[in-house]
């Protein structure tokens, strides 16, 4: 009895000096050790909290690093879990939650967010949801991206991706669009109205600077006509050809090809440039003596005349007995009196 009394004894003994060795070695690193020299710095709450909360048992080896080792249910170390109204995400926790001072200042990194899917976790519970003001309409119906952007609420715009040629039919009468952003009763020509859409003249940024962008591929004429849009100017040369037969850009009516110089052959009011100035070149002989058709020979002929620069054959008064007031096309010259056509260019 007395043996077996004594080897309790010395195992009380030995335990106690283990617990109580455990117990100094706790207290000396708890005392002076540098908790920054195993890589995890004690900051925030984790400088407070005391050391066996995480060495449970004088436990130092294995400790956990990642915040969920210790911030879930079901650990070894007894953490703060992730409460009811958390989103779902199995995420890191660092991810979000920037300091260990607080889980306030949380902020979703929302790169691997699914287009679309905002309300997963923007539902008013786990995360801020639609305000009250979002209950008609697409701000009802739609997903937050499509107004919204994930650095912030404000500013809201629209995201106009796919909505190109559309544009009507929220900018006319849309209950999401405020009125300053509907088109206005007298915005178009009455001729134009429900016939283009915004961004044919608008870029979804800003209404301006708005000018028409001439994809169509409608004649100029259509809509330049001096109603609907400027037309010709008083003074235009006369010509029933198209605008794009000459200007060349959208931008300025400035830098016309061919303009025609003040003393440019004369031509019947029916004709037009394209009448005689075909794929670069310009008609000759008969071809082009029908669009002058309305005046005499010297009218051109006649040396000395205003149109002589063109390379035309020309001759004086004095030619095989000229007179003052005769034309070329006289009986028994180049051609019987009143005629036209090849005769003009043949002067045998």
């Amino acid at each position: 009895m007395e043996r077996r009394t004594g080897f309790i004894g010395a195992m009380f003994a030995a335990l106690l000096a283990v617990t109580s060795l455990h117990a100094g070695a706790a207290q000396q690193i708890g005392r002076d050790f540098n908790h920054m020299t195993t890589g995890f710095p004690l900051s925030g709450g984790h400088a407070a909290a005391a050391c066996e909360s995480c060495h449970v048992g004088g436990v130092f080896k294995g400790t956990p690093r990642a915040c969920d080792g210790c911030h879930a249910v079901g650990r070894r170390v007894v953490a703060t879990p992730k409460n009811d109204r958390h989103i779902v995400t199995d995420a890191p926790c660092e991810s979000c939650h920037f300091n260990t001072a607080t889980w306030l200042g949380v902020r979703y990194n929302h790169g691997s967010a699914v287009t679309g899917q905002c309300k997963t976790c923007h539902n008013g519970r786990q995360a801020s949801g639609k305000a009250g003001s979002h209950s008609t309409g697409n701000k009802a119906t739609k997903s937050c991206d499509s107004c919204h952007r994930t650095f912030a609420w404000l500013p809201a715009s629209w995201n106009h991706a796919g909505a190109a040629g559309v544009c009507s039919t929220c900018h006319v009468s849309g209950a999401d669009v405020s009125a300053e952003n509907r088109k206005p009763a007298g915005h178009t020509p009455a001729a134009l109205k429900g016939q283009l859409e915004c961004d044919s003249c608008h870029n979804y940024t800003a209404w301006s600077p708005n000018r028409y962008k001439h994809t169509s591929a409608a004649a100029c004429s259509s809509c330049h006509n001096g109603t609907l849009a400027v037309g010709k100017s008083a003074g235009h040369v006369a010509t029933t050809d198209e605008c794009n037969q000459c200007h060349t850009t959208t931008t300025t009516w400035s830098g016309a090809l061919g303009a025609k110089p003040s003393d440019h052959i004369p031509y019947n009011a029916s004709a037009s440039c394209s009448s005689c100035h075909v794929n670069g070149s310009v008609l000759r002989g008969a071809s082009m003596h029908t669009h002058v058709s309305t005046y005499t020979c010297v009218t051109c002929h006649l040396k000395g005349n205003a149109y002589t620069r063109w390379g035309q054959d020309t001759k004086s008064i004095g030619h095989e007995g000229m007179k003052s007031g005769d034309d070329c096309s006289k009986s028994g010259c180049h051609a019987p009196a009143g005629s036209k056509g090849s005769a003009y260019v043949n002067w045998d």
